[in-house]
């Protein structure tokens, strides 16, 4: 038996170098906002599999919309995929969802309706048309693989955590208990005498062989089921009524809490989503934070919000964006802050921006967008 008073054994930095990118290239492509300009100009290509991303932001500026969106996303490119939807208000619309994947299953079939023809593109829209009633009916079908766990507090989102991770350790465990064969590799001729067969029986117990896990190689993806995205929507309103009690007592519980999906979120590759509420810089009444440093939290000058949750949250997550509204021309911003007040009749355009990113690579980059027709992204201009 070990000692327990002596220090572990050191790692070699070449094992855990190979033990990395193994698990890098385990993780999926990551998972589209919905957005082109989104995708390209801030996410670098989406929401990321293995990693927690917190989105804030005021209400209205498109924080649910995008989780809907990156749930279409993972839906339709992994065929038995399913999410797993926290919802912490009771806001939840299933309408909603279905329609915004309706509309992305209507954009995929307009991608694929253009076909070439020498230097001119011919669209076929009867092929649109008559996939409508289609459409619906499939976006219906997929709400099926979203698992919607309503919780009312703190403990309730920590009990719905802890259901995801065993339903994920249950299945990764079976994944390992999988019959496995060996097969000689380059082998392909068909034996056509018994002593070919007889060599053939003999070649499995001789090594240098590949060894291949018996079962449905569908369901060896780890993101074709059972849960391969986490959208907690949203965390704000059950951690600040821990907090509201006391703030050293909450910021533990909600680190123990975030060690915990962090686990479970890197461990199974899962695309964790968590939606922030945002608040007020320097919102507090006394003097001394009145009259402090600015807290520029964000690269535009007239953004006047953070994220909720403490200034220790960003540290907790992979990935912090923010949401928020700035005027959309010269003339709009002359109109908000031309006379030294804020006026409700100008333009605003959206504006998404990544705050903090573990890994360095999206850090400060941004893109503006609008909502159009209920569940559409389009660019700013």
């Amino acid at each position: 038996m070990a000692d327990p008073s002596q220090a572990a054994p050191p790692l070699l930095g070449s094992n855990l170098l190979v033990s990395a990118r193994s698990h890098e290239k385990a993780r999926p492509l990551p998972a589209s906002s919905g957005s082109a300009t989104i995708d390209q100009n801030a996410l670098d290509g989406g929401f990321r599999y293995g990693e927690i991303t917190s989105i804030a932001g005021a209400s209205g500026t498109g924080k649910t919309l995008l989780a809907y969106h990156a749930i279409a996303s993972h839906l339709l490119t992994h065929k038995l995929g399913e999410v797993a939807f926290i919802d912490t208000t009771g806001s939840f619309s299933p309408l909603r969802l279905r329609n915004t994947m309706a509309y992305r299953l209507e954009a995929k079939i307009q991608h694929n309706s253009y076909q070439e023809s020498g230097y001119m593109y011919e669209k076929r829209t009867s092929a649109l048309e008559n996939a409508k009633e289609a459409i619906i009916e499939k976006a219906t079908s997929m709400l099926d693989r979203v698992k919607v766990m309503r919780v009312f507090d703190f403990a309730g989102g920590v009990e719905a955590i802890s259901e995801v991770n065993e339903l994920m350790e249950e299945v990764a465990q079976k994944f390992e208990k999988l019959p496995v064969v060996a097969f000689e590799k380059g082998r392909n001729e068909i034996g056509d005498s018994e002593e070919e067969l007889e060599e053939d029986e003999e070649l499995q117990a001789e090594p240098g062989r590949e060894s291949v896990v018996l079962g449905d190689f569908q369901g060896s993806d780890p993101h074709s089921g059972p849960i391969g995205m986490i959208i907690f929507d949203t965390i704000t309103n059950v951690v600040s009524a821990i907090m509201a009690k006391s703030q050293v007592q909450g910021q533990a519980l909600l680190a123990s809490f975030m060690r915990s999906l962090h686990h479970l979120t890197s461990r199974h590759h899962i695309c964790t989503i968590l939606t922030n509420a945002a608040v007020s810089r320097n919102s507090s009444k006394n003097p001394e934070y009145q009259h402090g440093p600015r807290e520029d939290v964000s690269i535009f000058s007239s953004t006047r919000g953070k994220p909720a949750l403490g200034k220790t949250f960003p540290f907790l997550i992979d990935t912090s964006v923010f949401l928020s509204t700035v005027p959309k021309t010269s003339d709009d911003a002359r109109i908000a802050f031309g006379d030294g007040g804020e006026a409700p009749s100008y333009q605003k355009a959206l504006i998404l921006e990544v705050l903090k990113d573990r890994c360095g690579t999206r850090e400060g980059r941004w893109a503006a967008f609008e909502i159009a027709v209920e569940v559409k992204f389009v660019p700013s201009g």
